[in-house]
């Protein structure tokens, strides 16, 4: 997924109020299948996927042997197999990872298919117009996370409700080498191409946690980005408990116009109290925002803070910082 096509304020504009047209390149797709594959997954994965029907997905994590965050993914319950998606900034690692454990799974086979595929999506309040064109039944019926596959001029396309954005979403899986042709009747329709810059704008704003940015370090647990409630109960890491800091939100003061880098300190009262672990300019709030992990002592809605290596004040809110567009768009 490029960084930004034009630039990253335009096309944030255009997911927030429009439809934005991303492209998921570097996308990892793992098909999972035979008689092992569901206990396989509820073993690698946080979350079992039992409960699954044929057309639903879920979203679970995957977590290291020491316990820390590898990738949050997405698994799509096909006939026969399941399909596990992955974030591109965590697809090599995360493939791999899967690949490895399933060699050592018993009637379960695991297999890298992102080259079987072409990946785009439509984002945005007015996405849901052009995913209907594409659906043989009124979209307004189409649940979220949940996908189908009909036919698209003799070849199978399988379309997901599963936006990133907080807004109107829906992924297209299309055979490979048909993306081009998608990407044209996709732009032709109102979509405009989108970068990874603004989609993190977005995913910042209704606090969707970025594990590309705020566990990049490779040292953070689901824990530190707050979603430990994505691990089922018997599936904790160890140390899970313990955790001396929190994640909370903020949003900075009118003068901060620069976004701070990942690690720079937090302070109170000029106690160092913490670290920030991501910031974006939000076009919308006119203001920075960010995550930062902070003592549990003051992991709190409300707190002043002022970043260390400048004084800049800012003060925690409660997630999200803003309500989605489509919240108030009607899909009929």
């Amino acid at each position: 997924m490029k960084t930004a096509y034009t630039n990253t304020h335009d096309e944030y504009a255009v997911l927030r109020e429009s439809c934005g047209l991303l492209d998921y390149t570097d996308i990892g797709l793992v098909r999972v299948s035979g008689s092992g594959a569901t206990d396989f997954l509820g073993q690698v994965a946080t979350r079992g996927v039992e409960f699954l029907l044929e057309g639903q997905s879920m979203t679970a994590l995957l977590l290291r042997s020491d316990g820390t965050l590898l990738s949050e993914v997405l698994v799509h319950c096909h006939a026969g197999h399941y399909l596990v998606e992955i974030w591109p900034a965590q697809a090599s690692e995360a493939t791999e990872h899967l690949l490895a454990r399933g060699a050592l799974a018993p009637d379960t086979t695991v297999q890298d298919v992102s080259a079987e595929y072409d990946v785009l999506a439509v984002e945005g309040p007015a996405s849901f117009r052009i995913a209907q064109k594409y659906l043989p039944f009124p979209v307004a019926s189409m649940g979220y996370r949940s996908f189908v596959t009909a036919d698209h001029d003799g070849r199978p396309l399988t379309v997901s409700r599963t936006g990133v954005t907080g807004e109107y979403g829906y992924k297209f899986f299309a055979p490979a080498g048909a993306g081009e042709e998608l990407r044209a009747e996709f732009t032709a329709l109102g979509a405009v191409e989108c970068g990874k810059d603004a989609v993190d704008v977005c995913r910042m704003e209704v606090r969707f946690a970025s594990v590309e940015h705020e566990a990049a370090d490779g040292r953070a647990t689901a824990s530190d980005l707050g979603l430990q409630w994505m691990i089922e109960p018997g599936k904790e890491p160890a140390g899970a408990a313990d955790q001396p800091r929190r994640p909370v939100c903020w949003v900075g003061a009118e003068q901060m116009t620069d976004r701070p880098a990942r690690g720079t300190a937090l302070t109170a009262s000029d106690a160092a109290v913490g670290v920030v672990t991501h910031a974006v300019w939000s076009p919308r709030l006119n203001r920075v925002i960010g995550t930062a992990q902070v003592d549990a002592a003051v992991a709190a809605s409300g707190q002043e803070f002022a970043l260390a290596d400048g004084g800049t004040a800012l003060r925690t809110i409660s997630a999200p910082f803003l309500t989605a567009t489509s919240l108030d768009v009607s899909l009929d």
